[in-house]
């Protein structure tokens, strides 16, 4: 559909609130950005509230989207109520500017947005982003009693995939409200570079010319399963492929010490014929179009970005089978799963993606990104859910 907003459809005002934002590395928040983008373009307004964390102003722009920080409190423990504090006065102030509040994330803390909205006469939209870790506090006593009010609270829930719709079935939330919206890739960020092509890419980024590459995009840390990836890549010399694994991601907010990033440099320096590491670059669509293939060994997931990404690259995947990953790659068709540590199964599905005949996996994967997961198709999607939201049937 073109770049504007549907007739009869009033322009929606929405704050969107993450508790990462640019420059902080989040997949939330980048998804946030490729969904905002895409309904600036179609007429609606988008403004951005997030945490500040140290070092950043309390207020600026990204790619010309207004950016609220809020201080997320100082506490080791309840560090919440500061954060929701400063939420409450910075909605309340700003009630006649949005119609919805609209959560990248459906966690405890995230679901403050659901009492805040119907004080403040407003919509409300969480988009629980990540399985088995979204709604897990709801097994706990006090925390969940007050998670699942603030929840019941909320106007419309989003799960990104098939296992976070039954996340919130099993919670005792009302099935009207759960919609299914997968993440959306911008197919146009994305260019697929055919093998015969790659040459001028990897000159660029000074990689191996005549070698097939496995890329790794994301965050270094022990959910990606990223260092035992490497340390079987190397201990099975690239299974029989020939291939380079190449990491490119930032270090984990989660190792303050930097010991696991350490480990993996350590790793690139001992064998650098088997794994390279490199920084998270924000062109890395170069290092897609390098690519031969995908490999993502997370323990969790909620509907991968790099997943999408890659396929839009027109690269083949191979990823362990967790939530969103299942859905995402059509076995045989476009890229294989495998099972959590089964290190066989994962060489057999490196060995195919890394052959000729992961061309074709690759064009395949690139068609279904187009047809199914264009961030265009998902704006739709959350179009009709902010017009049911602000104009319900009665």
């Amino acid at each position: 559909m073109s770049n504007a907003v549907r007739p009869n459809q009033q322009p929606a005002r929405v704050l969107m609130y993450t508790a990462y934002f640019d420059p902080e590395y989040s997949g939330a928040a980048l998804q946030a950005l490729t969904l905002a983008r895409e309904l600036r373009q179609r007429g609606h307004q988008v403004e951005f509230v997030t945490n500040r964390w140290p070092g950043l102003a309390a207020s600026g722009a990204v790619e010309g989207f207004p950016v609220q920080r809020l201080e997320p409190g100082r506490w080791r423990k309840h560090r919440e109520f500061r954060l929701w504090f400063h939420l409450a006065r910075h909605v309340w102030r700003r009630r006649h500017d949005f119609d919805i509040l609209h959560s990248h994330g459906a966690y405890y803390t995230h679901a403050f947005i659901g009492p805040l909205s119907r004080v403040a006469g407003l919509k409300s939209l969480v988009k629980a982003s990540l399985a088995v870790d979204d709604l897990q506090d709801l097994k706990l006593p006090l925390i969940g009693y007050l998670h699942r009010q603030m929840l019941r609270r909320i106007d419309a829930y989003v799960a990104i995939s098939l296992d976070l719709v039954q996340e919130f079935r099993d919670g005792g939330f009302d099935p009207g409200k759960i919609h299914h919206i997968p993440n959306g890739v911008d197919i146009s960020h994305f260019p697929p570079c055919p093998p015969e092509q790659r040459a001028m890419p990897r000159t660029q980024l000074e990689l191996p010319p005549d070698r097939p590459i496995a890329l790794y995009v994301g965050v270094l840390d022990q959910r990606k399963n990223i260092e035992w990836l490497a340390e079987q890549w190397i201990k099975h010399q690239a299974f029989g492929s020939n291939g380079l694994l190449l990491a490119v991601g930032p270090q984990s907010r989660e190792d303050t010490d930097g010991a696991l990033r350490g480990r993996l440099a350590a790793l690139s320096r001992a064998h650098p014929d088997w794994f390279a590491l490199r920084e998270y670059s924000t062109d890395i669509g170069l290092y897609y179009q390098s690519a031969d293939a995908l490999i993502l060994p997370s323990l969790k997931e909620g509907l991968p970005n790099v997943v999408l990404e890659a396929m839009a690259a027109g690269l083949p995947c191979v990823a362990a089978r967790a939530s969103g990953s299942r859905e995402l790659i059509e076995e045989g068709v476009t890229g294989f799963t495998y099972a959590h540590g089964n290190v066989d199964e994962m060489g057999a599905a490196v060995r195919h993606c890394l052959s000729p005949a992961g061309v074709q996996l690759g064009q395949k994967a690139r068609e279904l990104a187009q047809a199914q997961y264009s961030i265009q198709a998902i704006a739709d999607r959350y179009e009709a859910l902010y017009a049911q939201l602000l104009n319900p049937i009665r």
